[in-house]
């Protein structure tokens, strides 16, 4: 088994209220009233994600590193980055969570340059 899956989902808030489940609904609830404090540069990016790409460490058993896309498919937020915790990182959501917001798998390359291309756009170093 690969130590990370690359995987990419439209943001569970960007669809009809009558398609979510209750799962999904329990879960951006509560991430929404944690992310603020979490996430001091991307607080209000953060809304304005349509999809997100979330690298997940299958021994962790955790999202490691993600990115947010507007709706434009251009990255708005990348995390954990600086003093920004993550939306998905910062919870204990399994790989079989996210499965129930109908996930696509995602080559690692294509994670890689998404992340690189996100730095280099907002000038972060590490």
């Amino acid at each position: 088994m690969d130590q990370f899956s690359y995987i990419k989902f439209k943001d569970p808030r960007s669809e009809p209220v009558s398609q979510s489940s209750r799962f999904e609904k329990a879960v951006v609830k509560i991430l929404s009233t944690i992310f603020p404090k979490a996430n001091p540069d991307f607080e209000t990016l953060i809304k304005k994600v349509d999809s997100w790409l979330v690298e997940y460490n299958q021994i962790e058993k955790a999202a490691w590193r993600e990115i947010g896309f507007d709706k434009n498919g251009c990255s708005i937020v990348a995390m954990p980055l600086r003093n920004n915790y993550g939306y998905w990182t910062d919870n204990n959501l399994t790989l079989d969570d996210f499965r129930e917001f109908g996930i696509t798998e995602v080559a690692k390359e294509y994670f890689e340059n998404e992340w690189t291309e996100f730095k280099k756009k907002n000038n972060v170093c590490e």
